[in-house]
């Protein structure tokens, strides 16, 4: 179902292998989605934006599962504390490697990412 929900990868954020952090200088990157989303939360105040965490293909599975937790976690935080969009409008989920952009084994900056979906159509279908 959440391959039906339109996405916007966020790529100008990219992840350090290993990392999760997002220096403060590329703040100014999310500008533009947060205004994107703060302008659908006003004519939707019910709408929730799922934020999904992804790693590259390096390491296992379970520390790539929660790195990936933690890349969507950070955006979030960034999201609202820095741009104000509500907390309320925002769940997060890590996918790890499961979903590569880049289908390789190899360490991939471009799989070390972060995707924003708009998610309430999809949860009251399933109310």
């Amino acid at each position: 179902l959440r391959a039906r929900m339109r996405r916007v990868d966020v790529d100008s954020i990219t992840f350090e292998t290993g990392s999760f952090e997002i220096s403060e200088s590329q703040y100014p990157k999310l500008e533009r989605i947060a205004r994107a989303m703060a302008r659908v939360i006003e004519r939707n105040p019910a709408e929730t934006f799922l934020i999904e965490g992804h790693t590259d293909a390096v390491g296992n599975d379970e520390d790539n599962l929660s790195l990936s937790d933690r890349r969507a976690e950070a955006v979030a935080q960034v999201l609202t504390e820095y741009f104000s969009i509500p907390l309320e409008n925002i769940v997060t989920q890590g996918y790890g490697e499961q979903y590569l952009k880049i289908s390789t084994s190899e360490p991939e900056r471009q799989n070390r990412r972060v995707t924003i979906r708009a998610i309430a159509a999809l949860m009251s279908k399933n109310n």
